[in-house]
């Protein structure tokens, strides 16, 4: 059986049965993957360009710690004060 016709085979209520086998305990964890799944059907074009823009600022900062290693890190108490200090960037 592949995975694609597995997706195609699921059901409703094969999912509710499934549910119901489950502990108590672990449908908290159920519930939070369905909302991430109903995120990641809600993001739009927009959403991944920026999310995008994010990991490529992350990636510049890794490399410039990698070369500044003695460098000391920056702290803000706030996003305000973060927001000023990269206002040049």
């Amino acid at each position: 059986m592949t995975v694609d016709s597995v997706k195609a085979s699921v059901t409703i209520e094969d999912i509710i049965k499934a549910l119901r086998r489950l502990p108590d305990e672990y449908l908290p964890e159920v519930l939070q993957y369905i909302e991430f799944v109903e995120y990641k059907t809600e993001l739009n074009e927009e959403d991944i360009v920026e999310d995008e823009d994010l990991w490529q600022a992350v990636e510049v900062n890794q490399a410039y710690k990698e070369q500044q290693p003695d460098e000391p890190l920056e702290r803000y108490t706030s996003g305000e004060d973060f927001l000023k200090a990269v206002v040049d960037l």
